[in-house]
């Protein structure tokens, strides 16, 4: 309680805020190039471009930690910046890990694999118009809340999309080997945990607006 009423007297530090906003931009970067990559599995450059954004955020993940540790005071609990800026990072990593999976398996890309990415791409526009409102956490309450709602049905859209897939896969109509469905399963599996990142950044933000609010 002491601490925090000490946060609301001193000068808000935005730093950590714009690094969070600056992550999520490059995540949103990043859902673009996956989606294209899935709209073209051959071409190796949208895989080299995934990856030269995913250094990018690492980048800026590292330098968010190491603003924590030079930093007296923090807008909220060094714990969560770190959680979050970790969340953050990770979708991209998920997203990298599925690209890599295509490319490996060169499984057929689906018309359900396609409507997760736009899912995922919806879903980071959230997670970066969101991310500015964490200045005031207390004061943006209300549009926090309806973001993290937001993001929270696009991924229930992601898991509807996911289910169609499999069932698709595993109906008796497929006549692929059952090490072939297994690629394409991994496959699947890669894209949902994109999805399910963007979601956990959503849960992280929802429990530190219990904290400040």
């Amino acid at each position: 309680m002491v601490l925090k009423l000490f946060r609301m007297l001193m000068p808000r530090d935005d730093t950590f805020v714009a690094a969070f906003a600056k992550q999520a931009a490059r995540t949103v970067d990043a859902a673009h190039v996956f989606r294209a990559m899935l709209e073209d599995p051959a071409n190796g450059a949208h895989y080299t471009e995934l990856r030269r954004i995913e250094r990018e955020a690492d980048e800026i993940n590292r330098a968010t930690i190491r603003s924590i540790h030079r930093s007296f005071i923090t807008p909220f609990d060094r714990a969560d910046i770190l959680t979050l800026t970790d969340a953050l990072d990770d979708v991209i990593d998920r997203m990298k890990d599925a690209g890599r999976r295509l490319t490996l398996y060169k499984v057929a890309v689906t018309p359900q694999m396609l409507t997760m990415a736009d899912c995922i791409i919806r879903a980071c526009e959230r997670l970066r118009d969101g991310m500015p409102l964490l200045g005031d956490i207390s004061g943006n309450a209300r549009a926090l809340g309806a973001m993290c709602e937001a993001v929270d049905a696009i991924e229930s859209e992601a898991d509807r999309a996911l289910q169609s897939g499999m069932d698709a896969l595993f109906d008796g109509g497929d006549t692929n080997s059952p090490g072939h469905k297994l690629m394409v399963q991994m496959v699947y599996d890669g894209i949902e945990a994109v999805a399910d990142r963007c979601e956990d950044v959503t849960d992280l933000i929802q429990a530190v607006m219990v904290e400040q609010v």
